[in-house]
């Protein structure tokens, strides 16, 4: 997220971490061999890494090829119909501020780096 919303870069680097931590859970999944992260039935482990896993979707990140993941993350959906929609909701939120980055150039943030803002003149 927080690219999405500062003057943080997307770095090559940074691309192999999330694939490193895609390739951690995806043998997570296997090793465990059940259906969600932590038992046969949702738990409060799933619900993290859920809305991690939607914020990729929403910056248009295939993780596709982690097929597990995939899999846990389309039963969800499916499954929970009613809890997908608060992370659909707000997977349409995260996409829209990735089109349309917040000017937050009056923000003093004492932590995260301020995106210079470009104005069309």
């Amino acid at each position: 997220m927080a690219p999405i919303f500062f003057a943080y870069e997307r770095t090559p680097i940074g691309l192999k971490k999330v694939h490193m931590s895609l390739d951690v859970f995806e043998t997570y999944l296997s090793r465990l061999g059940r259906r969600w992260a932590a038992d046969d039935h949702i738990t409060i482990a799933d619900f993290p890494l859920i809305n991690s896993t939607m914020t990729l979707e929403a910056i248009g990140f295939d993780f596709s090829q982690y097929k597990k993941v995939s899999k846990w993350y389309t039963d969800f959906k499916e499954t929970y119909p009613e809890l997908w929609k608060i992370s659909k909701d707000a997977m349409k939120e995260i996409q829209h501020f990735a089109a349309n980055p917040p000017d937050l150039s009056k923000l003093n943030h004492p932590i995260h780096p301020i995106r210079d803002v470009k104005k069309n003149d």
